[in-house]
């Protein structure tokens, strides 16, 4: 079970990162760079380490709540209140300061181009999971 959840983890994380990169690379071209702030390295470590505490929990909470669909339920409603809750936390942090001017007058968009890629890894989750993990 634990193989199961962690192979979902590491897949989610690299096709999240490959989403994330995709998307940043999409609104650059049609908007403004961003991508100084958010480097291959900072979204891969983040989307892995979402991915890889979504495996811990999903496994520690098959094993203690027996009963399948409540703990499949009470994982989903877990992701789903973290991904809200990031996108708030995100709301109160700091901007960051960019060298490139056009991304530093563009800096009031820059937390509505960062919202949607904190949903990707719980996307990507809930995408690879029936493939590796059987009910």
């Amino acid at each position: 079970m634990f193989k199961s959840a962690f192979l979902t983890a590491i897949i989610s994380g690299v096709v999240a990162t490959i989403a994330c990169l995709v998307y940043s690379n999409f609104y650059a071209g049609l908007l403004v760079d961003f991508t100084e702030a958010t480097s291959v390295v900072a979204v891969l470590s983040n989307c892995m380490m979402v991915s890889m505490i979504g495996c811990f929990v999903y496994f520690g909470l098959s094993k203690i709540i027996k009963n399948k669909q409540f703990a499949e339920f009470s994982f989903n409603l877990l992701v789903t209140m973290a991904s809200l809750a990031a996108v708030f936390l995100f709301l109160k942090s700091d901007d960051p300061e960019f060298k490139n001017e056009d991304a530093q007058m563009m800096i009031d968009y820059y937390k509505g181009f960062v919202m949607p890629m904190l949903f990707f890894p719980a996307l990507s989750w809930m995408t690879f999971k029936p493939l590796f993990i059987k009910p």
